[in-house]
């Protein structure tokens, strides 16, 4: 009987999300933001942007871009980023504790799910990105659309939740 194989898609995105999610759950335990039960405020300005870049780019720029560059589909391709990110925010919720507290707009959040946001919108923008950028919409000239314009959606949302810090 022959064992049950993953398909393509949900294969690389599980691959980009155990990625992604290892990145992001080392870079926040590193600078004590996922440790405990523990609320951080996050530093004001650049400093607080800075702390939280590893695990944002690591969430929203990896599952948007592997997937992408290696599927054979378009469909493949769009499958495979949405799973790697669902799977990696679920994995950094999962393995990654504590609160941050945004002192300027009086908000205490979790941290994994503060990076699962921020992650969001650089994953649309590497999606929509890819679509529309590259004429077929899967491989690596669209995994490297996806991958820059999911870089450049996740240092601006840095740069707004720093401003808000």
């Amino acid at each position: 009987m022959p064992r049950p194989v993953l398909p393509p898609w949900l294969r690389r995105g599980l691959e980009a999300a155990v990625v992604a999610a290892i990145v992001a759950i080392v870079s926040l335990a590193g600078d004590r933001l996922g440790s405990g039960d523990v609320v951080t405020p996050l530093p004001d300005g650049p400093a607080g942007a800075l702390l939280l870049a590893p695990a944002v780019v690591a969430l929203g720029v990896l599952p948007a871009a592997y997937p992408i560059a290696m599927a054979a589909t378009r469909s493949d391709a769009l499958m495979g980023a949405i799973a790697g990110w669902l799977l990696a925010v679920d994995f950094t919720l999962l393995f990654s504790g504590g609160q941050i507290s945004l002192d300027a707009a009086g908000i205490v959040i979790r941290t994994g799910l503060l990076v699962g946001i921020l992650s969001l919108v650089a994953v649309i923008a590497g999606m929509v990105s890819s679509q529309l950028g590259a004429s077929f919409g899967f491989g690596r000239r669209a995994g490297a659309i996806a991958a820059v314009a999911a870089a450049v959606a996740a240092g601006i949302a840095l740069i707004v939740v720093s401003i808000l810090a």
